[in-house]
C-alpha cells in the first residue's frame, strides 16, 4: 500500500478554485488505488510557527544529538515516509501562500528530509514524485514573475523526490478570458497527470 501525503494551502477553502483541482485529484486516486492511504494536511487549521532565535537553537540541539524522533521533527518525518506528495496551493504574491513556505521550513532539517555530505546536501526523502496543483488570477505561466510552480519543483529536488508534475489554471481572474473553460482544461489535466501517476 503507497502512502500518499496530500498538503492542502488553499487559503481561501470552501471557495477555492485550487482546491478543486485538489479534490480532482484525490477523487482520480482513490477510484484508480483505494488500496493507497492518503494523510491529509489542512495547513490552515494547524498552528504552524517560522523559526525564531529559541526554537531554532531548540531544533539545532536535538538535530546535533540525533535526536530525529522528537516531536518537533514529526512532520519532517511524515514528509519523508511519503511515497507520493500531492501539494495543492494558490499563485499568491508572485510564490506560493507564507503557511506553505512555513510548513516547508518546518520539515526542512538536515537528518530528516536531507543530509549534508562531503558534496553538499542530498536530499533523502522515500518519495518517487510531488504533484503541485494550483491556479492564477492573472497571465503568469512560463514568465520569470512566476516563481511558485518553479520554487516548489526545486523544494522537490532538493529533498530527494525523483519526479515533479505541475497542473495549472492560468488567467482564471482575467475578465476577457473564460474561467470555467480554463477550469476544465485544468482539471482535465490534473486527471491525466494522476492516471499517469498510477
Amino acid at each position: 500500500m503507497k502512502k500518499i501525503l496530500v498538503i492542502d494551502a488553499c487559503v481561501r477553502r470552501s471557495e477555492s478554485r485550487t482546491k478543486k483541482l485538489l479534490d480532482k485529484a484525490l477523487e482520480t486516486f482513490g477510484s484508480l488505488h483505494p488500496d493507497w492511504s492518503f494523510d491529509i494536511l489542512s495547513l490552515m487549521d494547524m498552528n504552524l510557527k517560522y523559526w525564531n532565535t529559541e526554537t531554532l537553537k531548540e531544533r539545532d540541539e536535538l538535530l546535533a544529538k540525533g535526536q530525529y524522533d522528537a516531536p518537533l521533527f514529526v512532520l519532517g518525518r511524515q514528509f519523508q515516509q511519503a511515497d507520493g506528495v500531492i501539494i495543492a496551493a494558490p499563485f499568491w504574491d508572485l510564490s506560493v501562500p507564507a503557511v506553505l513556505k512555513v510548513y516547508i521550513e518546518n520539515i526542512s532539517a538536515d537528518g530528516i528530509t536531507f543530509i549534508a555530505t562531503e558534496n553538499g546536501l542530498k536530499g533523502i526523502c522515500n518519495g518517487k514524485w510531488m504533484l503541485f496543483l494550483t491556479t492564477r488570477g492573472g497571465i503568469w505561466e512560463g514568465t520569470d514573475m512566476e516563481q511558485g510552480t518553479t520554487y516548489m519543483e526545486a523544494v522537490s529536488r532538493f529533498f530527494g523526490i525523483q519526479k515533479f508534475y505541475a497542473a495549472a489554471a492560468d488567467g482564471v481572474d482575467v475578465a476577457e478570458l473564460d474561467c470555467a473553460a480554463i477550469m476544465q482544461s485544468a482539471l482535465r489535466k490534473v486527471e491525466e497527470l494522476c492516471i499517469q501517476l498510477c
